[in-house]
């Protein structure tokens, strides 16, 4: 399809106080309402894992732990090459002992609160686990203050996996270190961290150099400024260390009472809100970036800080969130965009919400893909509603795919509507449609679903293929589909549906449904 303006006729159901439904008509324009972006590439959709829970999501290399790889091995089919973190909080308290049999060991206060994880060969073993061209960020502790802790971390993975390594990492979250560290002073954090790099670097014979994420920051207010746009003024790639710089996205949080209240289903699918965001807290540091000539990535991002919450981050709302709030950092131009998993950590808040279960078990993260094992917090073992997200947006951005965001239809509320457009290899022609119809739509509501009706212009042979659920608020993946296949269990279950339309053919989208058209 041309980048031509074309009719989008909507009907958009808006219910009165008699209930009644009133259709109203919408123009769309496909002419990007932002810079056409980059060649995105297989890498895009990646993700961070706390090391702390290595285990529970991966097992051991001789016994893997199936349900995480069936996913990995989905997004891997249709052509996704994650890079993948082994990152979090836990990175901060991490040790290596070439004696530990086991991948990863925490240790553990008597409330569940995690002070270390020791590490062992198994851990980078257990990569080649992983499906091919699956790389690595090689993280290291840097909250210890100690560079032979951070340098030995550094060697077991380069000794063990120096081809895998697309990147070393120092230190997560430095905006959440004790004050007395740096005294607030960024030019004293660029001091140590070029310290320790330059002699990790070294030890590692100078693999590391210039594969190094530099900032790895919050968009917290803290004293500390060290966000990509503080670092580079600072001179922390003066003699080229930096590979990427990366910043860390968590726009709600339910790490004490007050944010906890705004972590709503409604908060997080407020699309106006997710762009604020976007554009203030974190494209200053990605413009930052690209005028150094630099890429940069969301080094750690989801939805909902300190775990995520229940019956918010575990339903179908978080898949709408995720594609909305990944093709959002892909207009902006980000390398790579890494999704967090984990478990409940003590330590991270002491208003938190989740805590871990009783027996000890962890409390998985409610916004993670899956819940790896069974627990007595979170049950069985299972997948959770977001996984079809990201086989929504790997499909969009396949084959080195630009994308540009649409202007929302005049009349039409922007808080509850977003749409990109994918550009085929040419660049100029409008290969693919992604469409979320973000209005909630629960489990229980009375009035009928709306829907849009849209005109989507002159066309022959477009294809759609629909995310969708009952409701916003569905917790059972077994009810969530992405191409008629759902995947509670991990296996594909379900016959692949993709509709075909006419030429001319209006395609609908339900209230709290994504779809993907692609143009024949």
């Amino acid at each position: 399809m041309d980048l031509s303006t074309v009719l989008l006729t909507g009907a958009l159901w808006v219910s009165a106080a008699s209930c009644a439904i009133t259709p109203r008509n919408f123009s769309l324009s496909l002419a990007p309402a932002s810079p056409i972006s980059q060649r995105h590439v297989p890498q895009f959709v990646s993700y961070s894992f706390e090391p702390a829970f290595w285990t529970e999501f991966f097992g051991e290399p001789s016994a893997p732990r199936n349900l995480t790889f069936t996913l990995l091995n989905h997004l891997h089919e249709r052509g996704a090459r994650p890079i993948i973190r082994t990152g979090g909080i836990t990175m901060d308290s991490m040790t290596f002992d070439q004696n530990q049999k086991l991948s990863a060991v925490r240790t553990e206060n008597g409330k569940g609160g995690i002070y270390r994880t020791t590490i062992g060969p198994a851990f980078y073993e257990q990569w080649d686990n992983f499906p091919q061209g699956t790389t690595f960020v090689s993280t290291l502790n840097f909250g210890n203050n100690s560079v032979s802790i951070a340098r030995g971390l550094a060697v077991a993975s380069y000794e063990r996996q120096r081809d895998k390594i697309a990147y070393y990492e120092l230190g997560n979250e430095p905006t959440n270190y004790p004050t007395s560290r740096w005294q607030k002073s960024t030019a004293a954090y660029v001091a140590q961290w070029r310290n320790f790099t330059s002699q990790i670097d070294k030890s590692v014979d100078g693999d590391s150099h210039g594969k190094w994420w530099a900032s790895s920051a919050t968009t917290d207010v803290t004293g500390l400024k060290v966000r990509p746009s503080d670092l580079i003024p600072a001179g922390i790639n003066s003699t080229g260390e930096v590979g990427q710089y990366s910043i860390h996205s968590y726009a709600f949080a339910t790490c004490d009472p007050a944010r906890e209240q705004l972590a709503t289903i409604t908060n997080i699918l407020n699309h106006t809100d997710l762009a604020r965001y976007a554009d203030q807290e974190i494209y200053p540091s990605a413009k930052a970036a690209l005028d150094a000539g630099a890429q940069w990535v969301i080094g750690e991002f989801n939805s909902i800080a300190c775990s995520g919450k229940p019956n918010v981050s575990d339903t179908f709302a978080q898949a709408l969130w995720t594609v909305d709030v990944e093709l959002l950092y892909a207009v902006r131009n980000a390398t790579s965009v890494h999704l967090h998993q984990g478990a409940t950590l003590a330590f991270q808040s002491n208003q938190q919400l989740n805590t871990p279960g009783d027996d000890g078990t962890p409390g998985f993260s409610s916004y993670s893909l899956l819940y790896p094992i069974a627990t007595s917090k979170r049950g069985e073992a299972r997948v959770l509603p977001v996984f079809v997200s990201q086989l929504l947006v790997v499909e969009a951005l396949s084959d080195g795919a630009r994308i540009a965001a649409l202007k929302t239809p005049d009349g039409m509320p922007a808080d509850e509507f977003a749409a990109y457009a994918v550009f085929g290899k040419g660049g100029q022609r409008v290969a693919k449609l992604v469409i979320l119809n973000l209005r909630a739509r629960y489990a229980g509501q009375k009035n009928s679903p709306g829907s849009l009706s849209l005109d989507i212009g002159a066309h022959q042979g477009a294809t759609v293929k629909r995310m969708t659920a009952p409701s916003v608020d569905e917790l059972d993946a077994a009810k969530v589909t992405w191409a008629g296949q759902s995947f509670r269990n991990g296996a594909a279950v379900g016959a692949v549906s993709v509709e075909t339309l006419g030429a001319g053919e209006r395609v609908s989208v339900k209230d709290s449904e994504a779809i993907l058209v692609t143009f024949a």
